[in-house]
């Protein structure tokens, strides 16, 4: 432990407190530093390298495809040379210097990264084997298994014979229209020459073309295939972090916080660079050259990281003193009681009585919080974890979640009388339009010759878009409501339907299908659907 008092980060951790209290019922000054001890931490970090080089096999017909691939003379050269590949770069450490300085561009110079992944294209390759196709060893061809390699199969006409049955007396032998006289083309032998195959009996066979092969399936008729090893090289990078004996309240804030985000502004980070640690991640040449394993590179990276901690003693208002730890360089503070849950809690009940239409909205917004709740939720932010960004301590997830709960619900009932004569107009106007529509020769006229389909969609969508416009109206109706209430702050358009809006579209859901069913004229879809429907 080091002991450099840092008296800023008291400082830092009063001033936010006494911020969060200013205007929410506790005046900032009765917020007192009662004692602080103070000191910076060092943390140890190790980024461990693991490298890996795996690899991917497969084969396609034809020569070798793609560009930058090693081209090696046959499969046994191929496996060699991927092996020795492979060997060279799991047993080496010139990939070493690449994922340092790789680690080095990550963010707080890969200070905790956990199950990291280097890949590195310089050390991958794809290796190719080309070889005779072992099916047609090469000659591009294999035997026609229609005709087994002779050309010609049996003519299906006349099953091998020659002959065929006369086509002009069936095989009866004399005229239909003149019994007892022999047939004019078969001359009474019920039988002709096979003018498929010209009385052979062999026809050239189709598949083949007579040619008596066909292209090899197996390599696409090139007589070669291929075989290729991808090889994907590169390290993995697993983090621990070690450190002197730390207070408890510091393991839990780092437990909560997490080693990773420690880069993001809580500490002083930085990679250890000096001489003995180069000797470790550099083999030893000597001990190279005589060949001992243990002199082997140990592919780590190390880590310092200075973390401030206080152990503040905090006074209240109300006399008692409460522990609260604070680290980092932000002053994140842990294990605070929830101050602002008491002290808004007049706040709070004139909020649950506006809910009620007890009390008006504005006479719970004297506590600063209120207002802050208030401008989230009209500016479309809703959330309570946007409260929450903003109280982050002082204020409990469960008084967060009732404030914002109670500000939406009595929004609601500020606009409720304005927003239910949008949608009764709204509805009203949807369904006259719908009528006008369905319950006139309109709907014919306009949808004349159209396809079922297209008919289909036009009457699906109409009412989508009118209970998309009331909704819009409604949203629109209430931002100028709140907008007369509340002129200084933004305000959303976009707002929850809620029950209104649920009515509404409702409402014009089921006038859309009433006018369907009384419509003298049925849309062409309807017509089908009962069709089918009755069959």
């Amino acid at each position: 432990m080091a002991d450099s008092p840092i008296p800023s980060l008291a400082d830092q951790a009063l001033a936010r407190l006494r911020k969060l209290a200013d205007g929410n019922g506790i005046a900032p000054e009765k917020i007192e530093l009662a004692g602080a001890q103070e000191n910076v931490f060092t943390l140890n970090g190790t980024a461990r390298f693991m490298p890996f080089c795996e690899r991917q096999t497969g084969q396609y017909p034809g020569p070798p495809q793609g560009k930058n691939r090693t081209i090696v003379a046959g499969r046994d050269a191929l496996l060699s040379e991927a092996e020795k590949r492979q060997k060279a770069f799991l047993q080496g450490r010139e990939w070493l210097p690449v994922a340092i300085a790789d680690l080095k561009t990550a963010p707080g110079q890969g200070w905790g990264i956990e199950n990291g992944r280097i890949t590195m294209p310089q050390f991958s390759a794809v290796l190719a084997a080309p070889s005779p196709c072992p099916v047609c060893h090469g000659q591009r061809v294999t035997t026609c298994q229609h005709c087994n390699g002779q050309g010609l199969v049996t003519c299906p006409q006349c099953a091998g014979g020659g002959r065929e049955t006369c086509p002009q007396c069936g095989g009866r032998g004399e005229m239909s229209a003149q019994p007892g006289q022999p047939c004019s083309m078969c001359q009474g032998l019920r039988t002709i020459q096979c003018r498929n195959c010209r009385a052979s009996g062999r026809i050239t066979c189709p598949v083949c073309q007579g040619r008596r092969g066909v292209p090899c399936g197996n390599c696409r008729g090139s007589g070669q295939v291929t075989d290729e090893i991808a090889l994907d090289c590169g390290a993995t990078v697993s983090f621990q972090m070690t450190g002197e004996e730390l207070p408890s309240g510091l393991r839990r804030g780092l437990s909560r916080l997490g080693a990773v985000n420690l880069s993001k502004g809580h500490a002083d980070i930085r990679i250890v660079e000096d001489e003995e640690k180069e000797k470790e991640l550099l083999p030893d040449p000597d001990a190279i050259a005589e060949e001992e394993p243990e002199a082997e590179a140990q592919p780590i990276v190390r880590y310092e990281a200075k973390l401030p901690y206080a152990d503040l003693r905090l006074r209240f208002g109300d006399g008692r003193v409460v522990l609260a730890p604070a680290f980092g360089k932000r002053g994140v503070l842990i294990g605070l009681p929830p101050f602002l849950d008491d002290a808004l809690k007049p706040a709070r009940e004139k909020l649950a009585e506006a809910t009620r239409g007890k009390q008006h909205i504005k006479d719970a917004l004297d506590a600063r919080a209120m207002r802050e709740a208030l401008a989230l939720q009209l500016s479309g932010h809703r959330d309570v974890k946007e409260l929450r960004r903003i109280y982050p301590v002082g204020l409990s997830a469960t008084a967060a979640q009732e404030i914002m709960e109670n500000m939406r619900r009595a929004l609601n009932l500020a606009t409720r009388h304005i927003r239910a004569a949008t949608a009764l107009l709204s509805g009203g106007t949807g369904i006259a339009l719908l009528g006008i529509l369905f319950l006139t020769p309109r709907h014919a006229e306009l949808t004349k010759g159209w396809p079922w389909f297209g008919e289909l969609g036009f009457d699906l969508a109409l009412p989508c878009l009118l209970a998309a416009l009331g909704l819009l109206a409604l949203g629109k109706m209430s931002q100028i409501i709140l907008r007369r209430r509340f002129p200084h702050l933004a305000i959303s358009v976009r707002r929850h339907a809620g029950k209104t809006g649920h009515a509404l579209v409702a409402t014009i859901g089921i006038g859309w299908i009433a006018l369907l069913a009384f419509a003298p004229a049925k849309p062409l879809w309807l017509v089908y659907l009962l069709h089918m429907v009755k069959m």
